[in-house]
């Protein structure tokens, strides 16, 4: 989404004796309130967040009108998982993502849902760790987003082969068993928002209400 902000505003200052900016310190702290306190419901938060990221990457594309796919966890399977098969990312996109809060690729159009790049960093609300599968130009990578000793969010890329999949991403999180209910209904409040409604892969009973 293309955010407008106010750049030509004139504020008279006459008198002040000083004059300064206001800056923020980067610390575990603050990661984990941009990461986790933000969120209410932080299932239906990530869902929510992974799912726009997913249909805007379409979007970009030029697949608005390809469903993303969605794996609800079971008990045999117990992962939850959001995956786009449009634009990819390469190296330096994931890890420009995923380490800087703030840093996103749809500022400047109204033709995507997210904006403030918080969305990708989401399942830190609810796991230590989780996965990352990006594919473009023929190369899958696969990395590990963690919480480091210090508690501040880190990545680590743990494998690279070329590929014949489509360009796309994947992002993988483990769910504990005694939400996995949880994860089926919010999913299904999430996809009626959606025009196009996703593929959803695990339980049969899941339906968008």
């Amino acid at each position: 989404m293309k955010i407008t902000s106010a750049t030509d505003v004139v504020i008279e200052r006459d008198g002040l004796g000083s004059d300064g900016a206001f800056g923020i310190v980067f610390n575990a702290k603050m990661a984990k309130i941009l990461s986790d306190g933000l969120y209410s419901d932080k299932i239906q938060s990530i869902i929510r967040e992974l799912s726009c990221n997913a249909v805007d990457s379409h979007v970009e594309a030029g697949k608005g009108d390809e469903p993303i796919e969605v794996h609800l966890p079971t008990v045999f399977e117990p992962v939850f998982y959001v995956r786009d098969f449009g634009v990819g990312l390469d190296h330096e996109q994931v890890i420009k993502i995923y380490t800087v809060y703030g840093a996103s690729t749809k500022t400047n159009s109204n033709e995507f849902i997210g904006q403030l790049g918080l969305g990708s960093k989401s399942p830190f609300s609810y796991v230590d760790a989780f996965d990352v599968v990006a594919v473009k130009a023929g190369v899958k990578r696969t990395y590990s987003m963690y919480r480091n000793e210090q508690g501040m969010p880190s990545v680590a890329l743990m494998g690279e082969s070329k590929t014949t999949e489509p360009n796309g991403v994947c992002v993988k999180m483990p769910v504990k068993r005694e939400d996995m209910n949880r994860f089926a209904e919010k999913a299904s409040k999430v996809s009626r928002w959606f025009a196009v409604q996703p593929r959803v892969i695990g339980p049969n009973d899941f339906a968008v209400v």
